[in-house]
């Protein structure tokens, strides 16, 4: 008799239209690494007095299935877990405009850079308004006004999202629309005060209608769809179709080298278990993973330095319906105040993010891995405070601080988190 193993069991997902029913059709073969979701049923030890030492039968309790399952960041199957976990996104074909400023030395005082008409001011001390310090070296110096840019209210600045480069010369642009409209935007360094900038070109650049499709999940969904999860082991055969699985928490944990990996938290209403797939002949898409030695995280646009380690964990606070019913199952799982948090571990170098802890200035945080262009996965948390850490000293090697971050919504986007896929389809 043959016997279940890990490497030749499957699994596959279809979203459900109504809570709790399989669909008869649409399921996608998914990869992942484990899966612990399934139906449990526990007892209940006899409390029966009268009847000697020995114990009574025991009852049965109710029936829990919930588990995590570890799936692969990659390129197009990740998508359906983003959807599972934030809802439907909305998907639009093309490639933004974007172009760049790239200093060959420090901006003098009173120089500019323009972007769509609207200038950008770079002055020795005391900025205000859309200008930004000059600092003690050039990287200091774009690193202040890329962090200014991302803030700036100026309509034709901020129609545009700023990041720096990893070289620290040069300050990236990139539409916040995409298709042909950022073309237009244009592009303008002075020379007298001389900015030592020079511009990728009259205009922003690149801008299509045709190419990737980026699916956009925001946070804050008031309803998350269900779906039917099915963990097949065909060696005995035994194949559990899971029904009503709602995805309360992702975490993804951040490091130098590894695989890059999520767990999803799952709270499904049951299962049940046949000899044969009920999942017909499941769909399968091309697997292509993100990995972590491509990732960088970002601060306002800002690479952030000396980063060890991190943790992303996105969670819905499911809260279970637990009715009364006959067949000891839960109704639902309704959504409630969900919660973006995380763990950004660095060398004590500098006192930038302390500082921004002390004063309690809120952040945006971005996590991102690309494959190559065009493919590419990012996680945008917009109101982000960190608390004040320890600065523990446990030996002669470098010193470390952890900030265990928190996020809220955005005053003004009204929204705390968004996710990012880009990819070749066209939907999810």
């Amino acid at each position: 008799m043959a016997r279940a193993r890990g490497a030749n069991a499957v699994m596959a997902l279809a979203f459900e239209t109504t809570y709790g029913v399989p669909p008869g059709s649409g399921f996608k073969k998914m990869p992942f690494v484990s899966s612990a979701l399934g139906e449990q049923q526990n007892l209940i030890e006899s409390d029966l007095l009268g009847y000697g030492r020995d114990p009574q039968q025991p009852a049965r309790d109710v029936i829990n299935n919930d588990g995590d399952i570890v799936v692969p960041l990659d390129l197009r199957n990740f998508g359906y877990w983003l959807k599972l976990l934030l809802g439907a996104p909305t998907s639009t074909q093309g490639v933004a405009a974007s172009g760049s400023f790239t200093f060959d030395s420090q901006p003098e005082d009173g120089s500019t850079i323009s972007i769509g008409g609207a200038d950008w001011t770079f002055v020795a001390a005391g900025p205000a308004g859309d200008e930004s310090l000059i600092g003690a070296t050039l990287q200091e110096t774009l690193a202040n006004a890329v962090i200014g840019l991302n803030k700036s209210a100026t309509a034709a600045l901020a129609s545009q999202t700023y990041s720096l480069n990893l070289a620290g010369n040069a300050i990236l642009i990139e539409s916040d629309t995409i298709g042909t409209a950022g073309n237009s935007v244009t592009l303008d360094a002075s020379t007298t005060p001389d900015s030592n900038a020079t511009a990728s070109g009259a205009t922003l650049g690149g801008g299509a209608a045709t190419g990737p499709y980026n699916h956009v999940f925001a946070s804050g969904a008031l309803s998350l769809p269900s779906a039917a999860i099915e963990v097949g082991m065909p060696d005995v055969p035994s194949y559990g179709m899971n029904f009503g699985a709602m995805a309360d928490k992702l975490t993804i944990q951040l490091q130098r080298s590894g695989l890059l990996n999520g767990t999803i938290s799952v709270i499904a209403q049951g299962e049940t278990r046949n000899g044969a797939s009920g999942a017909g002949s499941p769909t399968e898409q091309a697997i292509e993973r993100f990995t972590q030695f491509t990732g960088q995280i970002r601060r306002d646009g800002v690479p952030l330095g000396n980063v060890v380690s991190g943790q992303f964990s996105y969670a819905n606070g499911l809260d279970k319906v637990e009715v009364i019913r006959p067949d000891g199952r839960i109704a639902g799982a309704d959504p409630a105040m969900l919660a973006v948090t995380g763990q950004v571990g660095v060398r004590f170098a500098d006192t930038s993010l302390l500082d921004l802890a002390v004063a309690g200035t809120p952040i945006e945080l971005v996590f991102e891995w690309s494959i190559a262009a065009g493919k590419l996965l990012r996680f945008t948390v917009h109101n982000v405070n960190l608390p004040k850490p320890k600065l523990p000293i446990t030996g002669p090697a470098g010193v470390q601080a952890t900030f265990d971050w928190q996020a809220s919504e955005h005053p003004v986007l009204a929204k705390t988190c968004t996710a990012t896929l880009v990819n070749d389809l066209s939907a999810y």
